[in-house]
């Protein structure tokens, strides 16, 4: 729900009326039919903003409010538009915050974090993981400060968004204790959210949690701790059930189906299927979703992946300083990549990581890209949180960074999963734009950019984004021949 923080009161009127209507749609789990009065209530506010500068109620409103719609963009299927609307959230908070009428630390954090889950629904993943890194990192640093407590339950929400990521496209070591985090949280908040406008929402983020606590556990033979997510998942969900909402309904079957999956691994056969058959009863395609999700199983773990390498390779002299990032950093808790090591560190355990890859993508391309994908992680965190190696050495890391993204965005590609293929290549182009300076007197950083433009350019092409491809390849073909000559200039 859209937080004035106390800043301005809704309006008795049309605007008002827009507002608390796309407000309850929001609540009761039906966000895909909130957009039009969200739409409303922006054209609205950005009438009275305009005809007063300082109207900085109205202005706030207009930021909260496209923030919400990109929710119900999100749950329309309309991501492009959502990621418009996040734009446009983060310039109206981001003034609010320069005016000083406004801390903006968690709004620009929950833009993010919706910023990230965006990007999953759009299957780039790789950039869905370093946004929602980024949104935990800034609530944690919110709940360890003064008013951290009013924080809290928010920082569960977005443990829950980290830990579903995660599950997707990072390590589900580090999807599970995010998941288990949020859901001990959620769980010591109980009386706290139950009294709070927005607990149907936080039920929801709850739910998510246990679904990825329970598949991770159970995939690592911890059925114990899965039944019990299980259980906590399934209350939850049969209580927001009673809202109406499809959604909710969906939640409720996809948690009978999790459970009674887990229930006939233990013995309990009669127990779980007669799970399985109310919830295929109920909605047999979300059941069957789920199940399908079960079946195609994880992603390999970072310390599988390093294990299976040693097994392809023979053993590797970094071997255990990389299994050292399955433990967290010191002053980390390991439910981020970020909480792997510090950002100097970073930048050298990446490059350690990416030599492995050139010879595991022809040995074992599941390994090779587990381990090519937590190198660009590390790469990309050194990078945003500007370490000495990654500014000062540019030459030495960005050739490396840029040569990973390249082969591991190909071998994506070939492998069908198309969107995440692009997400790498864009970090590949934006990587080989580092490499420009270096050009004139090393000619491999030139060659290795304009591959970089081309690769991109490629696949923008197989999306059909072709004026988009053309520019890529414009830029690579520019780059190696230098500026067009003019006769008399």
């Amino acid at each position: 729900m859209v937080d004035s923080g106390g800043l301005w009161t809704p309006p008795e009127d049309e605007l008002g009326e827009a507002l608390q209507t796309a407000q309850v749609l929001i609540e009761e789990g039906r966000a895909d039919e909130a957009g039009p009065y969200q739409q409303r209530v922006i054209e609205l506010a950005r009438v009275r903003a305009e005809e007063s500068p300082n109207h900085y109620e109205a202005k706030h409103l207009m930021a909260a409010t496209q923030y919400e719609l990109a929710g119900s963009l999100n749950a329309s299927g309309r991501h492009e538009e959502a990621l418009a609307a996040l734009h446009e959230a983060q310039l109206g908070y981001t003034e609010l915050s320069d005016a000083g009428v406004l801390d903006a630390t968690s709004v620009l954090a929950d833009v993010r974090a919706r910023r990230a889950m965006t990007q999953a629904h759009r299957g780039r993943g790789a950039t869905a993981v370093l946004e929602m890194d980024g949104a935990v990192i800034s609530y944690g640093q919110l709940v360890s400060g003064e008013d951290g407590l009013r924080h809290q339950p928010d920082f569960a929400r977005v443990l829950a968004m980290n830990a579903l990521i995660l599950r997707r496209y990072g390590d589900p070591a580090l999807a599970v204790a995010s998941a288990d985090a949020a859901t001990q949280l959620f769980l010591q908040l109980a009386d706290q959210i139950n009294e709070s406008p927005q607990s149907l929402s936080y039920a929801r983020y709850l739910c998510t949690a246990t679904a990825v606590s329970a598949d991770v556990h159970a995939a690592e033979g911890r059925l114990d701790l899965a039944l019990e997510a299980d259980e906590i998942g399934l209350t939850t969900a049969d209580t927001l059930a009673d809202s109406d909402s499809a959604t909710d309904m969906r939640t409720l079957v996809a948690a009978l189906t999790r459970k009674g999956k887990h229930l006939g691994i233990v013995g309990r056969i009669m127990e779980g299927e007669t799970c399985l058959r109310t919830a295929f009863d109920t909605d047999a395609e979300t059941a069957h979703r789920v199940t399908e999700e079960l079946e195609r199983g994880l992603p390999l773990t970072l310390v599988t992946a390093l294990e299976n390498a040693e097994i392809k390779l023979g053993p590797y002299e970094q071997y255990f300083r990389l299994l050292a990032l399955a433990e967290p950093a010191p002053g980390m808790t390991l439910a981020t990549v970020s909480g792997r090591t510090d950002p100097e560190s970073a930048a050298v355990r990446a490059t350690e990581l990416a030599e492995l890859v050139p010879q595991l993508l022809v040995k074992d391309v599941d390994t090779a890209l587990t381990l090519g994908v937590e190198a660009h992680y590390l790469f990309a965190i050194s990078s945003e949180r500007d370490s000495q190696r990654m500014r000062y050495e540019t030459g030495t890391y960005a050739p490396i960074w840029a040569k990973l993204l390249r082969d591991i965005s190909d071998a994506y590609y070939q492998s069908g999963r198309l969107e995440l293929a692009l997400d790498l290549a864009g970090w590949c182009a934006e990587v080989a734009t580092a490499l420009i300076p270096f050009a004139d007197e090393q000619p491999e950083m030139k060659d290795l950019a304009a591959d970089c433009y081309r690769h991109h350019g490629d696949l923008l092409a197989a999306t059909g984004d072709l004026t988009a491809s053309q520019h890529a390849h414009e830029a690579a073909q520019q780059l190696l021949t230098g500026p067009e000559r003019r006769i008399g200039g």
